[in-house]
């Protein structure tokens, strides 16, 4: 006789006799399934089984407003002990029927709740919000948005975490389980990284695979052509990533910022997962992946196991303490370095750096920094000085300052404009060059290479800066958009500053993160 794990089988239904007392084991107490209005969803099995005797089984009968729509394609009409077999339903919406579907399937007190995810067609438009496959699937997450469509900026959404990065949680293996995926047809290669030698290198787990008798890459669950879902990352921290035809996606904004630009910088949202009862799936999380650019997050979703997320502020170091210049110096044309009887530079109560402008010069940070993401908010006073009282308000973030590059107005570097209206410009300083669109720019004093889009707020708001230096790539990034990106960069590594130029402005939230 064959062994079976009872500890697999939710105990589900006993009947009493005048003898015996028999037992019917379900594998699983729900099905979920996903289909084309119109169509037949895959099919779903579910082992049942008799602990102990033979029990005769009568057709299950569907109940919920939506009954119709799922079909008991075949069970077994006799159990005997100890030998599992199946029970195999579908899922079959009305051609006029959108959205989610429940019912019941009961025989006497054994009862399977039942889920169906209706959508209008394949692809775009048609598609399931992310919202819509969540609850499917029976978690409650606040995403933060309901519709189909949203946006690729990297602020929080709903219960979003700041994380891209796990670690395992436990002793053991990690599971990356696909369990939806709106996305165009391809088969899709996906696993984990870890960074070594300044590069993610990528270490697939399993292929998606592409449609064939049902559409597999427009569904809940899909299929896989190859590989597995679990996998061991060892005790280091790791991202996860996913290969459509055009470009990879990372869990990690700054590999697709540094090496698709032109797809969604924040291509992860990660969630913790809450199950419909309210509770919370310890070490759980699900991982919601962009594809395209319409910000649906719903191309690939995985459900993360046994895993813990490392924060991305964690990553980053505090740069200006808002306390003293700790860690920087001051520097005037006219007065030279930590000579400020004007106050140029102050340290405000509430810890942000004001630069009154009145004065050119810059506040220039002491260390050298080979790759890194710098980030800084911004905003303008009120204050502008002769003699530009009437032009545009005027500052910038020099970076790749060399070691040995004396202090003058300005040193050689690339900066970062900060102007207003210009804000994300690359000005080549000090006869430094860089490649933008293929073309280099004349090494001069100074050159311009104006940015590709706009994302800077009004006067009076704040505005967040980054810059990437990454192996002579330079990345502007303004409020979450890239908007100017160069490569092959004279100057690699090296200082900070910040300028004052004849305008008031202010800084707050100074941090870096050194890249490897």
């Amino acid at each position: 006789m064959p062994h079976f794990n009872y500890s697999l089988f939710i105990l589900a239904f006993i009947i009493s006799s005048s003898s015996t007392a028999q037992q019917i084991s379900l594998a699983k107490s729900e099905a979920i399934f996903s289909a084309i209005k119109g169509q037949a969803s895959k099919p779903d099995s579910i082992q049942v089984l008799s602990v102990k005797g033979t029990v005769n089984i009568d057709p299950f009968k569907m109940s919920g407003d939506q009954a119709a729509y799922f079909k008991i394609i075949s069970y077994p009409k006799k159990l005997t002990a100890d030998k599992a077999e199946n029970l195999v339903i579908v899922f079959e919406p009305a051609a006029t029927f959108t959205g989610i579907a429940r019912a019941t399937a009961t025989f006497k007190k054994v009862k399977i709740n039942l889920t169906g995810l209706s959508t209008k067609a394949l692809e775009g438009e048609n598609e399931a919000p992310l919202a819509q496959i969540t609850d499917a699937l029976g978690y409650k997450i606040n995403l933060g948005w309901q519709t189909l469509a949203n946006h690729l900026r990297p602020e929080l959404q709903g219960e979003e975490l700041a994380a891209s990065l796990f670690t395992k949680a436990t002793p053991g293996q990690v599971e990356m389980v696909p369990v939806a995926r709106y996305s165009p047809d391809f088969p899709l290669n996906f696993g984990y990284y870890k960074v070594s030698e300044g590069h993610p290198l990528q270490k697939q787990i399993g292929i998606l695979a592409k449609a064939d008798k049902f559409p597999e890459h427009q569904t809940l669950f899909p299929r896989l052509s190859d590989g597995q879902t679990i996998f061991d990352p060892g005790n280091d921290a790791f991202g996860l990533y996913a290969i459509s035809p055009t470009h990879t996606a990372y869990s990690e904004d700054i590999w697709n910022i540094l090496f698709y630009p032109t797809h969604a910088r924040h291509a992860t949202r990660i969630y913790p997962v809450t199950s419909t009862g309210g509770v919370r799936q310890e070490n759980t999380y699900l991982v919601c992946i962009e594809e395209a650019a319409n910000g649906d997050y719903n191309d690939y979703v995985f459900l993360l196991k046994n895993v813990k997320p490392v924060l991305m502020q964690e990553k980053f170091e505090t740069l200006f303490n808002g306390k003293d210049f700790n860690g920087w110096y001051t520097w005037l044309r006219t007065k030279g370095k930590n000579a400020d009887p004007e106050k140029i530079f102050v340290v405000e109560p509430d810890g942000n750096l004001h630069i009154l402008g009145k004065e050119v010069g810059y506040l220039m940070n002491d260390k050298s920094y080979g790759n890194f993401h710098f980030v800084v908010d911004f905003k303008w006073g009120d204050k502008r000085w002769p003699p530009r009282e009437a032009g545009k308000r005027d500052s910038g973030i020099c970076y790749n300052i060399p070691d040995d590059e004396a202090d003058h107005i300005w040193p050689a570097s690339v900066e970062c404009q900060v102007q207003e209206g210009d804000t994300g410009d690359f000005w080549l300083l000090g006869n430094s060059t860089i490649l933008v669109n293929g073309k280099q720019n004349v090494p001069l004093n100074h050159s311009q290479i104006v940015k590709m889009k706009d994302a800077e707020k009004p006067k009076g708001e704040w505005n967040t800066v980054e810059v990437i230096s990454f192996n002579g790539k330079c990345v502007h990034v303004v409020n979450g958009v890239v908007v100017n990106y160069g490569e092959n960069a004279s100057l690699v590594g090296g200082r900070i500053l910040l300028q004052s130029e004849y305008a008031e402005v202010f800084y707050r939230n100074v941090k870096i993160r050194e890249l490897p």
